[in-house]
């Protein structure tokens, strides 16, 4: 968001931070205390580390963000990255201007085994489970995500599609809405969006839960607008502060792939069978027809 004083000149995240502690409860200025003085190493933490490192709740935490004026932790985060001076943790965390080409696939690598460490500790089982129970048992399946969530929504389409599932995929928002509304009960939605706040899919989430069809939420902030319409929450972690990473879609991949083989071994012999078919069209030769060029 943009952030302007009165007089309508501009003002960076650090400067609103001083301007507004004096005015927030105490828990909000134990969370505002540390950010003025950790700015570098609050931008490579997530909001769950920023609530145990203060000592207050992750509700706190994101009121916090409001009470100083961002409409979520996201674009709080974002501020706070641009009002740092230029560097090269802009591009990718931990890394230095002055590391050559070996540290850099080094950390590079280590940051998405991170992202699959963090997503892993933090899995709920439970609601794997029910994510297999719904995809399952559902009529049709509606994949939904946009932008860089997009080629993720196409991985879980195909995904599914070999195991014989109904399920279409859609990246078009005004479709999105057009689909939904033209599901019940019986359906199931998985909407994927890593930061949960994106104006898009929360409108599409929305629309499913005023239908009351089931809602299957691939997001990297359970604390998000998007959460409080799924019925389900499945969390891709991703230590990257930039809101596009490719450390958070690596974790996305392999959730999609957990639910493709627990959805497979629910029903193995036909996940087998199918997997035959598709190999035995994807080698068969065309005849060659005469006339052909």
């Amino acid at each position: 968001m943009d952030q302007t004083q009165d007089d309508g000149f501009s003002i960076d995240t650090l400067t609103r931070l001083r301007v507004q502690f004096p005015s927030l409860s105490p828990a909000e200025s134990k969370v505002c205390k540390f950010i003025l003085d950790n700015p570098e190493k609050v931008i490579r933490m997530t909001l769950v580390e920023i609530a145990q490192e203060t000592g207050v709740s992750d509700a706190t935490a994101v009121r916090f963000a409001r009470s100083v004026g961002y409409d979520s932790w996201l674009d709080f985060k974002i501020s706070l990255i641009q009002a740092l001076p230029a560097s090269a943790q802009f591009i990718h965390n931990g890394i230095s201007a002055e590391d050559g080409p070996g540290m850099i696939v080094r950390k590079v690598l280590l940051g998405s085994k991170q992202a699959l460490d963090d997503t892993l500790s933090l899995l709920d089982e439970d609601a794997f489970e029910k994510t297999l129970e719904l995809l399952s048992h559902a009529r049709s399946i509606l994949i939904a995500g946009v932008g860089t969530s997009g080629p993720m929504a196409h991985e879980m389409g195909n995904r599914l599609l070999r195991l014989g599932l109904l399920c279409q995929v859609q990246t078009d928002s005004y479709l999105q809405i057009m689909q939904t509304s033209l599901l019940t009960s019986k359906d199931v939605l998985v909407i994927i969006s890593q930061t949960g706040d994106s104006y898009d899919p929360r409108r599409t989430a929305s629309e499913a839960k005023r239908a009351g069809v089931p809602v299957i939420c691939i997001t990297g902030n359970k604390l998000s607008s998007i959460t409080s319409y799924a019925d389900v929450v499945l969390l891709s972690v991703s230590q990257e502060t930039m809101s596009e990473t490719i450390s958070s879609r690596i974790a996305q991949y392999a959730l999609i792939h957990a639910i493709y083989v627990g959805l497979a071994i629910r029903s193995m012999d036909q996940a087998i069978e199918n997997e035959q078919t598709i190999w035995k069209a994807l080698m068969r030769k065309v005849p060659y027809q005469s006339g052909e060029v």
